[in-house]
């Protein structure tokens, strides 16, 4: 743990059923703004996006909807360039982690000079950007009240991400019934995202109390309702305590950052096009067991929250359980086990190994001293025993 304690978060939230139909008292507090809304296709296609435009009667708004998942550089030049000459003072941004993340990196580039590249890392931005609500409809980024954005890196085939206090939503509506629709695939995905923030969160070397008692709430939800948010959609008390959990979680991370979990998830993505949230859920096991040793007391803590009961465990045994849980929630949830099945061939574990070692953000905060060699051990876990 820090010595330190660094807490950072957002002005204002709007949290619970029916949130949207607040967007315009919302949008107001600004004044009379020229709107971008941000979204995607899916969304467009589903009518939310529509919704939100119906609520904004009245108030002149342009849309942006051209967002990809796991959003490239070049999208967010587009839509950057799109709030210049539109001259758009107020942005607003309606979706999962993508659509979230675009919005968020257009509202600085709009303001700021140069390249995209030029401000990936931390603190790197220098004058703050357009004002912008966002509006999450998956319950697993916790985008909306973090200040970090990951984005595509097409040409060198990974992922990298821009930390900066300007990246922080104004204002975070929060309204559960926007995820009723989701699939029960990006349910399992994201909720699995938001139980690696958490996790990730509380062994990071920067954890302090209050990212301490966020991540702990978010496991505990997420070990109670995600079964059932995949398997009963409908169930609007697991997905107002999924959405809760995954903003509890972006809460932890957003200070406490994440570890390797994220640091291999990026180059995964990057050279093989695996969703984010797929991604982590598939590594999230394997680095745990390879990071016990190095707080086995947190592993046990996480394992609690989960539900495990330990008391006549030893602290070791009590750490492993916490692994279990998570594979057994994989599983149920219908999360691949391991990397052969998303396709990725052992010859590439050197590349990943590689890039891994270069994201800093989640090198450092890692509880176990990360070394080459140590990645390839978690990456060789992560694939079937050869026959």
């Amino acid at each position: 743990m820090s010595d330190i304690a660094i807490f950072t978060a957002i002005q204002r939230l709007v949290h619970g059923n029916g949130a949207l139909n607040h967007l315009a008292d919302e949008v107001d507090r600004f004044g009379q703004r020229k709107i971008l809304l941000v979204t995607d296709p899916g969304l467009v296609k589903a009518g939310i996006a529509g919704r939100a435009l119906d609520l904004l009667a009245g108030r002149e708004v342009e849309v942006f909807s051209d967002v990809e998942p796991d959003p490239s550089i070049e999208t967010v030049i587009a839509c950057a360039d799109r709030v210049r000459a539109l001259g758009c003072d107020l942005i607003v941004g309606l979706g999962g982690g993508s659509a979230i993340d675009t919005a968020k990196c257009a509202s600085v580039m709009a303001t700021n000079p140069g390249k995209v590249e030029d401000y990936l890392g931390i603190d790197k931005v220098a004058a703050p950007g357009v004002p912008k609500i966002i509006i999450p409809t998956t319950a697993g980024t916790g985008s909306e009240v973090t200040n970090v954005a990951v984005l595509s890196l097409k040409a060198q085939n990974t992922k990298k991400g821009i930390v900066s206090r300007y990246l922080l939503a104004d204002t975070a509506l929060l309204d559960p019934e926007l995820t009723l629709g989701l699939p029960a695939s990006v349910t399992a995905a994201t909720g699995m995202d938001a139980l690696t923030h958490a996790i990730e969160a509380y062994v990071s070397r920067f954890a302090q109390p209050m990212t301490d008692d966020f991540a702990l709430k978010a496991i505990r939800l997420i070990g109670e309702n995600l079964r059932t948010a995949v398997h009963n959609g409908q169930n609007i008390g697991a997905r107002d305590a999924m959405l809760t959990a995954s903003l509890y979680a972006g809460y932890a991370f957003g200070s406490a950052a994440t570890g390797m979990v994220h640091g291999l998830a990026m180059p995964l993505g990057g050279q093989f096009n695996i969703p984010h949230g797929i991604a982590n859920a598939v590594l999230l096991p394997h680095v745990m067991r390879w990071n016990l040793v190095a707080n086995l007391p947190r592993y046990r803590d996480i394992a609690v929250a989960l539900g495990e009961t330990v008391t006549h465990l030893s602290v070791r045994e009590g750490a492993e359980r916490a692994v279990a849980a998570v594979e057994a929630l994989s599983r149920d949830v219908g999360i691949p086990v391991y990397l052969d099945d998303l396709a990725v061939p052992r010859s590439a574990m050197d590349a990943l190994a590689r890039d891994g070692l270069t994201n800093f953000r989640q090198v450092r905060p890692n509880p176990r001293d990360v070394t080459y060699e140590g990645l390839m051990d978690i990456l060789d876990r992560a694939f079937r025993l050869e026959a």
